[in-house]
């Protein structure tokens, strides 16, 4: 659905899977996973649980949507603020593409 509620939901609840510790459905998310090896996902699976023990984001706690922009090609780019347990704010740009399934991360 190429709505902009869509695209905010969707990046938002990508960045909850990292809160959560659902490394696995964060890495699903990614655009064409299901053509990859399944040894693929698990090491990306792997990577974001090492991404995320690292600080600053072992401290992340809360993320909410800032903006974003749909493309006329089935893109869009939502700006996401992720909170930390020390009080500081990052601002970050999550890529999507609309897929069969709804909208995904741009892989990396």
């Amino acid at each position: 659905m190429l709505t902009h509620k869509a695209a905010r939901e969707a990046a938002e609840n990508y960045y909850q899977m990292l809160i959560k510790g659902d490394y696995r459905g964060f890495a699903s998310g990614y655009a064409h996973m299901e053509n990859m090896p399944a040894d693929y996902l698990d090491q990306l699976e792997d990577a974001t649980a090492q991404f995320m023990s690292e600080e600053p984001m072992r401290d992340l706690i809360a993320v909410s949507v800032l903006s974003d922009s749909l493309g006329e090609d089935s893109t869009a780019f939502v700006m996401l603020q992720l909170q930390f347990s020390d009080s500081i704010f990052e601002e970050i740009q999550v890529p999507l593409i609309l897929g069969e399934d709804g909208w995904m991360m741009m892989t990396p």
